[in-house]
């Protein structure tokens, strides 16, 4: 009788070592899971970033696409300004030519138009010129801060995926270390107990 008593105290003892252990392990879980959910958290902030980075891009797009209209506008004006100017010329020409004989005073007041009006043509021209360099640079410039904009932000997604993966690499080993220690202890407490580890 004795000494079935004694094997039963024993084994209440072992229970409560193994329960006291498993909350431990449990801990160190919950801890595992909050340090994962953080990590979560910290890499749906950087996808809101990308996501930000990309509506910026969309934006710029938008705008580089407005600017290439405003310069075939400007384009279009100008052919239809020079057209205009060609065909008052050409019936400046006609009318020159039909009154030439009696209107010598006339044809000299139309051709300071004329002249006038090619002077006028002609700022108009380079106006035209000086605008549409400045657009292009601009739209240059909108490209390089695109391009610029995508390489910053593709670098900040791969150095924090970089960071996750450190930080989840360094807590697996840390659970495979805990992991082991726990192990470990259990193969003593049994060992210390008369139990052989590998029977159970």
């Amino acid at each position: 009788m004795p000494p079935k008593l004694k094997g039963k105290p024993q084994k209440k003892k072992k229970g409560k070592k193994l329960k006291s252990g498993t909350g431990s392990v449990e801990e160190q879980f919950r801890k595992a899971t909050l340090e994962v959910d953080i990590l979560q958290d910290h890499l749906a902030l950087q996808r809101q970033v990308t996501r930000q980075a990309q509506q910026r891009k969309y934006e710029l797009h938008g705008k580089l696409q407005e600017l290439q209209e405003d310069i075939q506008d400007e384009r279009d004006e100008k052919q239809a300004i020079y057209n205009e100017m060609t065909r008052q010329h050409r019936d400046l020409e006609q009318q020159s030519s039909a009154r030439i004989q009696h209107l010598e005073d006339e044809v000299a007041e139309l051709k300071l138009q004329l002249n006038n009006s090619q002077q006028a043509f002609k700022l108009l021209s380079e106006e035209s010129q000086r605008v549409t360099e400045e657009k292009e640079a601009e739209i240059e410039e909108l490209k390089k801060q695109v391009e610029t904009m995508e390489t910053e932000y593709e670098q900040i997604l791969h150095s924090s995926l970089d960071r996750i993966l450190s930080k989840l690499a360094l807590a697996a080993q840390q659970w495979e270390k805990e992991s082991l220690s726990i192990h470990q202890h259990y193969k003593h407490m049994l060992q210390d107990c008369g139990l052989n580890p590998l029977d159970i």
